[in-house]
């Protein structure tokens, strides 16, 4: 009788030990999981304030004017007789073609792609989006290409983009000429997206 007592007295210490130990080790790998997560989002408010663009939840490395003291001082400006100007990097030079403007690199041997604007007449009074959906863009017959479309403004003024940021409209203060600005492929299908940002983000229109 005295060893079944003991037996049963041992067997329930030792359950209660393990179940104590049990939830330990739970408990621990709750605290560790928070903690992974927490770390986790702080990091991705770290790089929205940075000012790092989201695309479809992932962060692509493309340098904003804010993002250092010194970045864009060496920055050339290009201004148009059509009233607006905007920033380019210096290993890109400027063709004024009228009706067009191009920048390309200035190696000719790079084989990266160059940035179109086009300068329209507005004579059908449209906004940029009235024209990006109407029969003379073409966008609605290249949809497949150009994808999906989204408003914003650039510098204060009502503008469309295409995904990616492939194909920008933009209409004057004026109403009187429309921007067309596009960053067209190379042979290989390479593009100049992180100078297409810098373009974008930086055009103004002169008073």
């Amino acid at each position: 009788m005295r060893h079944e007592i003991i037996e049963k007295l041992n067997g329930s210490l030792f359950w209660k030990y393990t179940k104590v130990s049990l939830l330990t080790f739970i408990a621990c790998l709750l605290v560790y999981a928070v903690g992974a997560l927490t770390y986790d989002y702080f990091q991705q408010d770290e790089a929205d304030t940075n000012g790092n663009i989201v695309e479809n939840g992932s962060y692509l490395d493309i340098p904003s004017i804010g993002a250092s003291s010194d970045y864009g001082k060496d920055f050339k400006t290009y201004t148009s007789r059509s009233g607006f100007s905007f920033n380019y990097p210096p290993y890109l030079e400027v063709m004024d073609l009228l009706s067009h403007i191009v920048l390309k690199p200035v190696d000719e041997e790079s084989d990266s792609g160059s940035i179109v604007i086009s300068i329209g007449l507005n004579d059908e009074n449209m906004t940029a989006e009235e024209w990006l959906l109407s029969p003379n863009s073409g966008y609605l017959q290249s949809k497949d290409l150009y994808g999906n479309y989204y408003k914003t403004t650039i510098d204060g003024q009502e503008a469309v983009y295409t995904d990616g940021g492939m194909w920008t409209v933009v209409d004057t203060p004026d109403n009187k000429y429309r921007l067309s600005i596009a960053d067209l492929p190379s042979k290989s299908d390479n593009r100049l997206f992180t100078e297409m940002g810098i373009v974008i983000e930086s055009l103004v229109f002169n008073p």
